[in-house]
């Protein structure tokens, strides 16, 4: 029932551009998110997104999907183990979401440093 009633009304692509035209830009957006992602995490200082070939042997990483993974994350102070998990946790919740939100976001994401700015 739920493909048949999908397939009730098409979308034409004028509808389908304006369905994106109130989103802000993949930058915007990936700014917008990051920048919550250090006030969550007070902590945390930055981190970098690799690609599964440019992550080194032996390097602890925190998988994410479509081959892409979060290393060398930098925390101040020092947390406990559970503390620091918790980040990992935020840094790749937040990720995620953004992966799923934007399709082509791997691109955007891969190979990408993000660091705290100090003022």
């Amino acid at each position: 029932m739920g493909a048949y009633l999908a397939t009730i009304r098409r979308m034409k692509p004028a509808q389908l551009a304006s369905l994106n035209a109130n989103l802000p830009s993949i930058e915007e957006d990936l700014a917008a998110r990051i920048g919550t992602l250090f006030l969550r995490c007070p902590q945390l200082h930055g981190f970098t997104v690799l690609d599964r070939s440019l992550v080194p042997g032996g390097a602890r990483v925190a998988a994410l999907e479509r081959g892409l993974f979060v290393a060398g994350i930098g925390i101040y102070p020092q947390l406990t183990v559970e503390q620091c998990e918790r980040i990992y946790d935020e840094i790749s919740v937040a990720l995620l979401d953004f992966l799923l939100q934007r399709p082509d976001a791997r691109d955007v994401l891969r190979g990408r440093t993000f660091a705290r700015a100090l003022h």
